[in-house]
């Protein structure tokens, strides 16, 4: 039992570097380089605001401090400000986010006294830790499952994967809350569901503030995504502990109930804070919706001409650009164009290998003589199948976000799909390897 705690502690730790220092076994440094630091530049934007006024000023919302100097980067300018402490006369704020983050943040430095690149990089190591921590948890539950092989086949995954690693630091993404209801609930179901005589109660509870807590960090950034990944454990618990319809139906409808309530309660909040910026609750709720329709399916007409070509884009090419996408890309390791081809693994790819895979499962005549494996590997793929719903929620209902953001939107494949065919495909390959030593050793 030590030992298992030392390994999984010496994983927390080895994820929590390659997240800080975006270690490039995953990437080439130019796809590291600049990484979603728009996105992050308006916490440091909020950082400053902060700063020279107070934690609370204009409803905590994350933004810009303007105007940026001519010929300078705006993303680039809010940390050259923040580390100079530049004056400026304006802030521009991005009003789709509740930003408690902002909040958090701007408390640590209020306590530390810390600004700047020094109080930027220890939020960064922050963070890390926090993401490599709920990785860290899943990999345990893996361990617990399946054993040390298909946990290091996943650890692996994980750190190969250039989307994972380049969104593990990130101050605006905090990649870690995402998982938090999904990684919260197999743990539950794993340790704690079996004995629960309120399991109804607990179930409601749960999901209602892992999901809150992923609003109010977060915001409705991949929310499909996140929803439906926190509801897919309860569909490999089913059938491993031999569910009958009604339970099933009962746990996930209140699973699924829990997090819904916590996005309309996060929803509500926003609403608030942006009542106390426009004046109205109603001007609140309207700009949500005008946001929700500008990154879903809204009408092109009723949006300027920015936003028009994402909304009048076609799914089918949408799809295939994430269907194209790399799930892995190790081209930067090779010099000669064959290797380098042969270094890039596609999501589609992936799909495909997890659907041989599953067949494999089924079809198995050696698994078929090992019913407690095979039944897990049935409620995995259950489990594993139904999360693809996950990524494919945000590419298909979000549309136009998806046809602008190709160069980040990938790691919904992630959230969980990825990682549970990594678990899937390493417990299935070990079994036969295990197979193949035992009869070598007969």
């Amino acid at each position: 039992m030590k030992k298992n705690k030392y390994l999984i502690f010496c994983g927390f730790i080895l994820l929590a570097l390659a997240f800080n220092f975006k270690m490039n076994i995953a990437g080439s440094a130019s796809f590291f380089n600049n990484f979603q630091y728009d996105g992050e530049s308006l916490v440091v934007g909020r950082l400053i605001l902060s700063e020279r006024n107070n934690i609370f000023d204009h409803a905590r919302f994350l933004g810009w401090v303007q105007p940026t100097p001519a010929g300078l980067d705006p993303y680039l300018y809010q940390y050259e400000a923040y580390q100079h402490a530049y004056d400026f006369e304006s802030y521009q704020a991005y009003y789709s986010h509740p930003a408690y983050q902002s909040l958090a943040y701007g408390v640590i430095c209020a306590v530390t006294g810390m600004n700047g690149y020094p109080a930027l990089d220890f939020l960064k190591w922050l963070v890390s830790i926090f993401t490599a921590l709920l990785f860290t948890l899943f990999i345990a539950w893996v361990q617990r499952r399946w054993g040390w092989a298909t946990a290091f086949f996943v650890f692996f995954t994980v750190c190969f994967s250039q989307w994972v690693t380049a969104f593990g630091r990130n101050l605006f993404w905090i990649l870690g809350a995402f998982y938090v209801p999904f990684v919260f609930a197999l743990w539950y179901l794993q340790k704690y569901e079996p004995n629960d005589r309120r399991s109804i109660r607990t179930t409601f509870w749960l999901m209602f503030f892992t999901m809150l807590f992923k609003c109010l960090f977060t915001g409705f950034e991949y929310i499909t995504t996140a929803l439906v990944m926190s509801v897919t454990p309860w569909f490999f618990y089913a059938i491993m502990n031999r569910w009958g319809w009604k339970k099933f139906l009962q746990s996930v409808s209140v699973a699924s109930a829990g997090a819904l309530a916590a996005v309309v309660a996060g929803i509500a909040c926003l609403t608030v804070q942006l009542s106390s910026v426009s004046g109205s609750i109603s001007r609140g709720f309207k700009y949500i919706l005008t946001s929700f329709g500008r990154r879903s399916h809204g009408n092109a007409g009723e949006f300027d001409s920015f936003f028009r070509e994402s909304l009048d884009s076609n799914l089918w090419d949408v799809l295939r650009a994430y269907w194209n996408g790399h799930a892995i890309d190790l081209s930067h390791w090779f010099d000669h164009p064959l290797w380098q081809s042969v270094g890039k693994v596609s999501f589609g790819f992936c799909v495909l290998l997890f659907l041989l895979i599953t067949w494999v499962v089924f079809q198995s005549k050696i698994i078929r003589k090992h019913p407690v494996f095979r039944r897990q590997q049935v409620a995995l793929a259950m489990m594993l199948w139904i999360s693809l719903l996950a990524p494919l929620s945000w590419f298909v209902i979000f549309k136009a976000h998806s046809y602008v953001h190709t160069h980040m939107n990938h790691i919904v494949w992630h959230m969980p799909f990825i990682l549970l065919g990594a678990a899937f495909m390493g417990s299935t390959l070990w079994f036969f390897i295990r197979n193949i030593f035992a009869k070598g050793g007969e």
